[in-house]
């Protein structure tokens, strides 16, 4: 009479070794006596530690493989203490036994017997596999409704992202909290963005030179992210759509500086798409400040910047393409750059001036602040109301159900970034700073301009350009013809243009139109020989972003 051969295969999770005292070796023991007893010869015990809803296991896998190799005459019988430690699939259960009994293999659980030649046990058989499975779906859904829930209380879920640390408290709940020097770089690298001066991809270079330990993808996940805003995503879940809500955990940033670079993201997108357009790069060799900065006159094309080698030394160009052909000497192009950036030194009496206008502005910010909330509030209730009418055509049959989902969608996003810069005027009206102290670190740069820029290094350079200049400007070899100016520098350049004829010491007329921004204006004197005097009248940007154009250069 043969003996038979059985292999142990004895399976437990983590969690159930440690709630239910699943042991592997009280499994091993129980194994071994019910052999013992019945004179089974054990030639193989299999210890497996992991998952049983699926037979993707690494030990499982080679009880497969040895039973193909063998065509399963290595053992008659796999033997485990229950149904469970076998699978918590039934599908794959059922499968799995099949697969077995075809090498003439049987499956068997001690502690719940079947007798697979009595039809009677498929029914036994589909109790035995189906219970741990459905306690298995039971389990998953209460964590989801668990993480759910803990999501709409505003905490992060998981491993915290760059800038924050996971920690717990003392009676055992989990947050996160910020942590440097991450969070500083991150927050640099919102702010980098937001100027919407170099590539994301050399703010993402120029970060890990200071220190950020990030992957490139792991940087574009991030700046995607509302946690850094103090937002945390509730996603979509059968019929409740996807939203977000205020996170216990501290902001690194604003809702509106997020928004911003979302907008500057987004943009960027839509250019590198249409029209190939990648941004200027953060790093260049010193011989060429300015390349990125401008666009060929002949076909739009930025221009970039190389050396060619002569008989006695290398003379740089910047240059546009091969088939364009245009090309212009290093030392042409920076002269004429730096007689540009004279037309921005302010003459004599403009600081007077321009300080005046910005004082003047902020000091009625009052009555902007009043009519930017009530601009905000109309342009959230428009939404609404935009909302409410899509919905009755949706009833009437006048748009399809998908149409009157994408505008809600849409008006959805659109009220949360003016939410956004609600929350940013209250900011602003709860934080103090030193507008005056700003204005004259402008004017004291602006004075010094051309010194500044020649003496800075490249990195400078291209920091003082990118301060100045909103976007490229055309330079066809003779003329660089700016388009977008900081409102700063553009403020002063137009003061510049409006009284280089003027004498020192004007009187100045000022007209206290602040309130009426973003719609304000200054006056200046315009004085002829017999006539009296008559006001030039120049727009001035709102207050906040006034002081961002200062800020940016003053610092």
């Amino acid at each position: 009479m043969n003996t038979t051969k059985a292999c142990l295969y004895i399976r437990v999770s983590t969690d159930e070794q440690a709630d239910k005292g699943f042991s592997q070796r009280d499994q091993a023991e129980r194994l071994q006596i019910y052999c013992n007893q019945r004179g089974i010869d054990v030639v193989r015990i299999i210890f497996e530690d992991y998952s049983a809803k699926t037979f993707n296991r690494p030990e499982w896998a080679k009880i497969i493989g040895e039973l193909q190799k063998t065509k399963g005459r290595c053992f008659d019988q796999v033997l485990f203490t229950k149904w469970d430690r076998f699978s918590r699939n039934t599908a794959d259960a059922y499968h799995m036994i099949r697969l077995l009994r075809e090498y003439e293999v049987e499956p068997m659980a001690i502690e719940q017997p079947l007798d697979f030649n009595i039809p009677e046990s498929k029914t036994i058989l589909a109790v035995y596999l189906s219970m741990p499975e459905v306690e298995n779906d039971r389990r998953a859904l209460n964590v989801i409704y668990g993480m759910r829930r803990a999501r709409k209380e505003g905490r992060w879920m998981g491993k915290a992202i760059h800038g924050y640390k996971n920690k717990i408290t003392e009676d055992g709940r989990k947050y996160i909290a910020l942590v440097e020097p991450d969070a500083s770089l991150m927050k640099w690298c919102f702010e980098q963005i937001a100027e919407n001066v170099y590539a994301t991809e050399h703010i993402w270079m120029m970060a890990k030179e200071k220190g950020l330990k990030i992957g490139r993808c792991g940087f574009w996940q991030c700046l995607r992210n509302p946690v850094y805003c103090g937002k945390i995503v509730v996603p979509k879940f059968k019929d409740e759509e996807e939203y977000t809500v205020r996170g216990a955990h501290q902001a690194l940033i604003s809702e509106s500086l997020f928004y911003k670079v979302q907008d500057v993201l987004e943009l960027r997108s839509i250019k590198q798409v249409e029209r190939h357009v990648h941004g200027i790069k953060a790093t260049t060799p010193d011989e060429f400040p300015l390349r990125g900065f401008m666009t060929c006159a002949k076909c739009g094309k930025t221009l970039t910047g190389s050396g060619s080698l002569g008989c006695r030394q290398r003379y740089y160009y910047y240059h546009c393409r091969v088939k364009c052909r245009q090309r212009f000497r290093i030392e042409v192009t920076h002269r004429l750059f730096e007689n540009e950036l004279r037309k921005f030194v302010p003459r004599v009496g403009i600081p007077e001036i321009f300080r005046m206008v910005v004082l003047d502005t902020f000091s009625d910010e009052s009555a902007y602040i009043k009519n930017e909330r009530r601009e905000i509030s109309n342009l959230i209730f428009q939404q609404q109301q935009r909302v409410n009418k899509s919905r009755e055509y949706l009833l009437t049959g006048t748009i399809s159900e998908t149409e009157y989902n994408e505008i809600r969608e849409d008006s959805r996003h659109k009220i949360i970034r003016y939410e956004a810069d609600l929350k940013a005027i209250e900011e602003r009206v709860n934080h103090d700073f030193d507008i005056e102290s700003m204005v004259n670190n402008l004017l004291s740069h602006m004075e010094n301009i051309v010194n500044l820029y020649i003496n800075a290094d490249t990195s400078g350079k291209r920091h003082i350009v990118g301060s100045m200049f909103s976007g490229k400007w055309v330079f066809d070899g003779e003329v660089h013809r700016t388009m977008e100016l900081n409102r700063a520098a553009s403020l002063i350049y137009q003061l510049n243009n409006r009284l280089r004829h003027k004498k020192t010491g004007a009187k100045i007329e000022k007209n206290l139109n602040s309130g009426e921004v973003p719609e304000s204006r200054f006056e200046l004197p315009r004085r002829c020989q017999h006539q009296p005097l008559k006001l030039a009248r120049l727009p001035i940007s709102p207050p906040g972003y006034l002081a961002a154009n200062i800020y940016l250069f003053a610092i």
